[in-house]
């Protein structure tokens, strides 16, 4: 069995309140919270490299049991007034499965995401070709 291996990061987006931010960063299983050299005011997600490597999508409590996470719900409620944070992932396990994806979400909650698989729908849209593989196996 292979593992998954990602590596996630965001853009830099300023946060209406720091450590309020920060204590919630604390609760994110390897989440790391960094800041802009030339702008103390802005701030980055960092996914710590290794298994797993991906955004987290639960939370552990004392006990070691699993509740689940909606991170970019929880994470609009920090941003400040017109903010918006991209967070993005990508990875493998082994090159049997490649993941690529990127999901906006602003100050008010909204949300956009994409992925890299996108494009087999594009090109069936785009009317190129009936028998499209998967870059997969």
């Amino acid at each position: 069995m292979a593992n998954y291996v990602g590596s996630a990061r965001s853009n830099y987006f300023r946060v209406r309140d720091e450590g309020e931010f920060r204590r919630w960063g604390e609760t994110l299983p390897g989440v790391v919270i960094d800041r802009e050299e030339d702008d103390p005011n802005q701030f980055v997600l960092l996914v710590e490299t290794g298994d797993d490597g991906g955004w987290p999508t639960c939370r552990f409590d004392e006990e070691g049991d699993c509740s689940d996470l909606d991170l970019f719900g929880e994470l609009a409620g920090h941003l400040a007034p017109g903010e918006v944070a991209i967070l993005e992932e990508v990875g493998a396990e082994k090159l049997r499965y490649l993941i690529g994806y990127a999901v906006a979400v602003n100050s008010s909650g909204e949300r956009i995401a994409v992925s890299i698989d996108d494009i087999y729908e594009r090109v069936r849209e785009a009317g190129w070709g009936e028998h499209i593989t998967s870059a997969a196996y």
